[in-house]
């Protein structure tokens, strides 16, 4: 009884599978090519040759259909290409996989697969324009390489611990490069697409989504270049700001290990904090014309990335050979240290020594937060000497209510 159920069923999903790709060429009226009936009947001849499990009636199947679309499509020189062509062997073997009994997850993954299919069928005209006028011949290239840097490279790469303290890891240390990376991907793009210059508030979250620092330094300089809007600028620095406390716990949670629990509280605190600050802060009305977004460079930049998955190393071998040498306070020195230039490198590496038990949680939770605060000194001693006090006060007022909500939590944690 439940072979026949199976059955049943399996036909039914082939015959789905047959009807989402046929409404969607049906719908496609500009050329002559199969349609609703046609894939139907693929989609049901594809389900039985799954149900019977007979290899060579399924490479007849596939051989007669090839060599049918194969006919009619000589005999429609007119047409431009062979989309229609390939959707129906992909329907096929589609079918073939959702009905073949000995596979459980045949069905769920070809339909699913049938629904992106019918996706990119139907998104031919955006993707056109994607490729022929909104990508550029640099972000395509850019792309490859990213898929090249997450593909290629990282698996050939040992996920072992080298040199003295055990301090170079080249796979860990490429999953940085490749964390930076995304960040400033991610950022690039969410401009491109999002339109970041409709709102000086998204501006600020594209600037902290690529780099709170350099955001900082780019509003400081705007507000030393309109000194009258100095209330704007120092509203779009906060808001870069608190993207960090969010942007660093998207760090650790990546990086995995108890980290990310002792230390969400703080950062959600910081987070709240901030936000409260950049309220307070908030232009009446959006500014006319919008405010120019910084430049976040190619959507790829590799060589800044290498540069920061070597310091991720160099603190990772400081942090372990502080902590060999001095204990707990050089784990702390080296978080000051490295965090004043870069937080993720830090945050990074205590999530690492942390997960491989080196640390204990309530110091691994100091390091964040003192290399939050270095972070922090910096950017306020860059906003005051690029923009003056009218911009670095209310950046530093707002650091210093991140700070204190989270010292609070701390103190009264432990």
């Amino acid at each position: 009884m439940g072979s026949v159920n199976h059955a049943w069923v399996a036909m039914g999903e082939a015959l789905l599978i047959g009807l989402i790709v046929g409404i969607e060429r049906e719908s496609d009226k500009e050329e002559r090519h199969a349609g609703l009936r046609d894939f139907v009947t693929i989609g049901l001849a594809g389900g039985l040759c799954g149900l019977l499990g007979l290899a060579w009636l399924t490479v007849g199947a596939l051989g007669a259909l090839t060599a049918m679309l194969a006919i009619f499509r000589l005999q429609t020189p007119q047409r431009t290409g062979i989309t229609t062509e390939l959707a129906a062997v992909a329907t096929f073997l589609l079918c073939v996989l959702a009905a073949t009994p000995s596979l459980d997850f045949g069905a769920p993954l070809a339909i699913a697969l049938t629904v992106v299919l019918a996706l990119f069928l139907d998104a031919r005209e955006p993707l056109r324009r994607l490729a022929r006028e909104t990508l550029t011949d640099q972000e395509y290239w850019d792309t490859l390489r990213f898929l090249a840097v997450i593909f290629v490279i990282l698996p050939i790469l040992p996920d072992q611990d080298l040199g003295p303290y055990g301090g170079f890891n080249p796979y860990r240390t490429w999953i940085f490069v490749i964390l930076v990376s995304g960040i400033n991907f991610l950022g690039y793009f969410f401009q491109k697409f999002l339109g970041a210059r409709r709102s000086l508030a998204l501006t600020a979250v594209v600037g902290g989504i690529g780099s709170s620092t350099a955001s900082t330094l780019a509003f400081a300089r705007q507000c030393a270049a309109e000194s009258a809007r100095d209330r704007e600028w120092s509203y779009a620095a906060i808001v870069a700001n608190v993207i960090l406390q969010l942007r660093v716990a998207a760090i650790l949670w990546l990086a995995g290990g108890a980290l990310f629990a002792a230390s969400l509280p703080a950062l959600a605190l910081m987070t709240l904090a901030g936000g409260v600050s950049a309220w307070l802060m908030r232009p009446p009305e959006a500014p006319e014309p919008p405010l120019p977004v910084p430049r976040l460079g190619n959507p790829l930049r590799l060589v800044a990335a290498v540069q920061f998955g070597l310091l991720f190393a160099a603190v990772r071998l400081l942090a372990r050979a502080a902590v060999a040498l001095y204990g707990n306070a050089g784990t702390l020195a080296s978080s000051a240290i490295g965090g004043s230039v870069d937080v993720d490198a830090i945050v990074f590496s205590l999530a690492g020594l942390l997960r491989e038990s080196r640390l204990e949680v309530p110091l691994a939770l100091w390091g964040v937060l003192l290399a939050l605060a270095a972070n922090a000194v910096l950017k306020s001693v860059l906003a005051w000497s690029v923009a003056g006090a009218r911009f670095a006060r209310p950046l530093i007022g707002a650091f210093l209510a991140m700070f204190a909500a989270a010292l609070a939590w701390t103190v009264a944690r432990a």
